[in-house]
């Protein structure tokens, strides 16, 4: 094995979370692939390798199918998050096949492009049923007034989860996503297993009451829906319903927060889609490629011929693929570090996945971005920055804290 070349990557550094392109540029421009010893990961900076490897076979989110962590050295998973370790055991974004293409055949039943299409009108209803009062009011929290209420309720209308705990789910989930970061504080890992017993006892209960009284939605179909002659299991249901509903608006409330603030320092981008010189599909592309909710996503290696380069990497490590350095890369978009929303070719960024693992949402999350941008062009026009945002302070689910408008 090649040793990797020395490299600055510091993710907590409070620098590098005011700023991480600059970084971010130079790990691409400098190497394909380093090893970081003190996050015990191999990390992969440009588009071209990023993409192959969420395609790569060889290549999985879970490696307890093929390897026992005593083999490769990994730890056990901690007994004391065991409520988010079971959401963890049945979730898309953790399985491999055969039960990930058992559980996701299921949920691509019920995001068919028709279905889909569907909530197209209803995804810019909400829109303007929020914003057009916020509007008159004159300033808003982008985040709390209006993306989060917005995106889960896109989200719960699809699924078929009533929207009276509203509140409690978007909690539940700001508090779960913490445990994706390199470094989790113990108070954050306590939070997010406190959420996830709270979320999982909420969604068994959603699950009698729908067998009980069948609707036509998600939830009654996973409760009710057979595959290879036997049923779902109760917390294979659970952990479905909970990372569609996580995964279905986190990312979305990140992606319209990082791009307001986008069209805020570059205010002329605001103008071309306010004067309708591009639209609000393009806007939505450039905006998720110049800063992704999405930075980083990881995989085990499951075999001994993997390489990246003449770089091989053993079985059993991790890698983890930088999205956002992805993203910048010169080598497949020109002046990446310019935000660009008629960009033409900004939908090849990396900000949905792929592979087996590419995010089943990714269509309904661009009516949701297209329908957002088309009703603040529409009644939030002239906009202003009330105050520089702060970020969260995590780097891998990437947001910000608050954003305050102001009309003009």
């Amino acid at each position: 094995m090649r040793p990797s070349p020395a490299v600055e990557f510091d993710p907590a550094d409070p620098a590098f979370l005011a700023d991480p392109y600059p970084a971010l540029n130079r790990l691409r421009e400098s190497t394909r692939v380093f090893y970081d010893a003190d996050r015990d990961r191999w990390f992969v900076t440009r588009h071209e390798d990023v993409r192959s490897c969420l395609r790569d076979r060889r290549l999985g989110r879970n490696f307890r199918h093929v390897m026992t962590p005593e083999e490769i050295g990994v730890p056990p998973l901690d007994p004391r998050w065991q409520a988010f370790w079971g959401v963890e055991r049945w979730s898309l974004l953790w399985l491999e096949p055969p039960d990930h293409t058992r559980i996701r055949k299921l949920v691509a039943a019920a995001f068919t492009p028709r279905s889909v299409e569907a909530l197209r009108e209803p995804a810019h209803d909400f829109a303007r049923e929020l914003l057009e009062p916020l509007a008159e009011a004159g300033e808003m929290e982008l985040l709390y007034d209006y993306a989060q209420p917005y995106s889960i309720a896109v989200i719960c209308r699809m699924l078929g989860v009533p929207l009276d705990r509203q509140r409690d789910l978007l909690d539940w989930s700001h508090r779960l996503v913490k445990m994706y970061e390199f470094d989790v504080p113990l108070e954050a890992a306590t939070s997010a297993n406190e959420a996830a017993a709270e979320f999982q006892d909420y969604v068994r209960g959603l699950i009698r009451e729908r067998r009980e009284h069948p609707q036509n939605d998600m939830v009654t179909a996973l409760a009710e829906a057979r595959v290879d002659g036997g049923r779902l299991s109760d917390d294979e249901i659970v952990s479905t319903v909970i990372v569609l509903l996580n995964a279905g608006h986190e990312a979305s409330v990140n992606t319209l927060g990082n791009g307001m603030l986008a069209f805020a320092h570059h205010p002329e981008e605001w103008r071309r889609v306010v004067d309708q010189d591009v639209t609000a599909q393009s806007a939505g592309e450039e905006m998720i490629r110049f800063d992704p909710p999405l930075q980083l996503f990881e995989r085990w290696v499951l075999t001994d011929d993997f390489a990246i380069g003449d770089v091989a990497i053993p079985r059993g490590a991790k890698i983890a693929m930088l999205f956002g350095a992805a993203n910048r890369d010169p080598r497949v978009f020109d002046r990446p570090d310019e935000f660009d929303v008629g960009r033409e070719n900004a939908a090849q960024h990396i900000g949905f996945g792929g592979g087996i693992h590419v995010c089943i949402g990714a269509p309904l999350a661009r009516i949701e971005l297209e329908a957002s941008v088309d009703a603040l062009r529409r009644w939030w026009p002239d906009f202003r920055l009330v105050e520089d945002p702060r970020r969260t302070g995590a780097f891998v689910i990437w947001g910000l804290e608050a954003v305050r408008l102001a009309r003009s």
